[in-house]
């Protein structure tokens, strides 16, 4: 019973977050749609903002058990995007509220063991430091984090699909190039450090 009641609670949540901004929903509202006491959602929940990081979380628990078995960085990036496409409303309204920094959090942690794998993939072969690694993975993930942010930001209606998968076939395709040619810059960088 206790699984039930608080996805009901997350459901309800995520169901109201689709139909109006976070700062309009109302922990009443919830427990109504509910049918439960307010004390029951505070048994679960500190306050929205509570929920708001449970939820990123959970999803993003989900998305990492996903992605586990994805071959490529398109792959995983096609999975974050079918995310953000059947929840864009939701996102947006978390994005536009005072929790934005939630959402970037969850963004950044969501792609993050994405451009981990797809850079000791393409390093396999070639010897690099883990903080080399570490710094273009977090390189190439603020691109994706950038584009995405913008797309919820504004009204324009750009195909995400699009966008993305430009940005997985650009990174699978040059950053191989580049990462090789990264490995000698890094080289140059430390001898003048």
């Amino acid at each position: 019973m206790a699984k039930f009641t608080k996805k009901a609670i997350v459901d309800t949540f995520v169901k109201l977050l689709n139909e109006k901004p976070l700062s309009k929903i109302t922990v009443k509202e919830i427990t109504e749609e509910c049918e439960i006491n307010r004390n029951t959602f505070y048994y679960y929940f500190e306050d929205i903002y509570t929920l708001v990081d449970y939820l990123f979380c959970t999803e993003l628990q989900k998305l990492q058990e996903i992605t586990d078995t994805s071959d490529t960085l398109s792959d995983e990036c096609e999975i974050v995007l079918d995310l953000l496409k059947n929840n864009r409303t939701a996102l947006k309204h978390v994005y536009e509220s005072s929790n934005r920094n939630q959402l970037e959090r969850y963004l950044f942690k969501a792609l993050d063991k994405a451009m981990i794998d797809f850079m000791k993939q393409c390093f396999k072969e070639i010897d690099v430091s883990g903080d080399d690694i570490q710094f273009l993975a977090r390189y190439h993930k603020y691109a994706l984090v950038g584009f995405i942010i913008d797309w919820l930001a504004n009204e324009n209606d750009e195909d995400l699909v699009s966008l993305l998968k430009r940005i997985s076939i650009l990174s699978e395709e040059s950053i191989r190039n580049y990462l090789k040619n990264s490995v000698e810059i890094f080289r140059q960088y430390r001898k003048f450090v």
